[in-house]
């Protein structure tokens, strides 16, 4: 393969997370909660998997890859299944054990020792595109489900009433966006927007304050914008750090 070692680990990890975060839609992850492996739903999403890992690594004389990474993609999601529950801890460690199993394969696919291949002097134009692309992808949807894990004890406390005052699904689009431009500004090095951006969401929730029965809600949203706001700016400087 003349792609560069770095660029295929790169192009496994988007392909796992738009597998993982982008084409797995609700409705597959509730039909292999609820039948489990046998299900329509977990066979689709292994599919999704190796088609996926087959098209970024562009290497189309190859078939074991796709198909092992889809085996180990599944045996990865069956043990997640059969644990039957679902927290902050398991889905870091469902994830965790996903990014191992890449590396492995990579490591396959490239027999050299391993500190030529994670060598960030040897990055190029492309694979710079690939870790700000990477970045976006997990500031937009990973970093939101981590921070709905560790926000929920928070989200149970607030009554049914409460939740139907907001429209469907707003709270995650405006975190989606806000993490999206505060990585964008980061990029740029422009760190002034994110201070007038965090300056004018608390405005937006500062008369609630004066609310006895909008002060949970409030300190829900401020806990949740705090957490994603040092989501962003982390996985932006750690850009930074790996494209300068």
């Amino acid at each position: 393969m003349d792609t560069p070692e770095i660029e295929i680990l790169l192009r496994l990890i988007i392909a796992h997370l738009l597998a993982d975060f982008v084409f797995q839609t609700n409705g597959m992850v509730k039909g292999k909660r609820e039948k489990g492996p046998r299900s329509s739903q977990f066979r689709w999403h292994l599919v999704i998997v190796a088609m996926l890992t087959y098209l970024f690594i562009a290497d189309w004389t190859n078939w074991w890859a796709p198909i092992a990474m889809a085996i180990t993609h599944g045996i990865i999601d069956w043990v997640k299944i059969s644990i039957k529950k679902d927290n902050m801890w398991i889905y870091l460690g469902d994830q965790f054990a996903h990014f191992i199993s890449i590396i492995l394969l990579w490591m396959l696919l490239i027999p050299k020792p391993f500190a030529e291949m994670v060598d960030l002097n040897s990055v190029e134009f492309h694979s710079t595109f690939l870790i700000i692309a990477i970045a976006y992808i997990i500031v937009a949807l990973p970093s939101g489900v981590l921070i709905g894990y560790l926000t929920k004890s928070w989200q149970e406390q607030l009554s049914d009433k409460q939740n139907q005052e907001s429209l469907k699904d707003a709270g995650k689009w405006i975190g989606i966006i806000e993490r999206l431009l505060i990585l964008t500004f980061i990029i740029f090095n422009q760190w002034e927007p994110i201070g007038f951006l965090l300056a004018a969401k608390s405005v937006f929730r500062f008369g609630d304050l004066k609310k006895g029965k909008e002060q949970k809600k409030t300190e829900y949203i401020l806990i949740g914008t705090l957490l994603s706001f040092t989501f962003a700016i982390f996985i932006g400087l750690l850009v930074q750090l790996m494209i300068n």
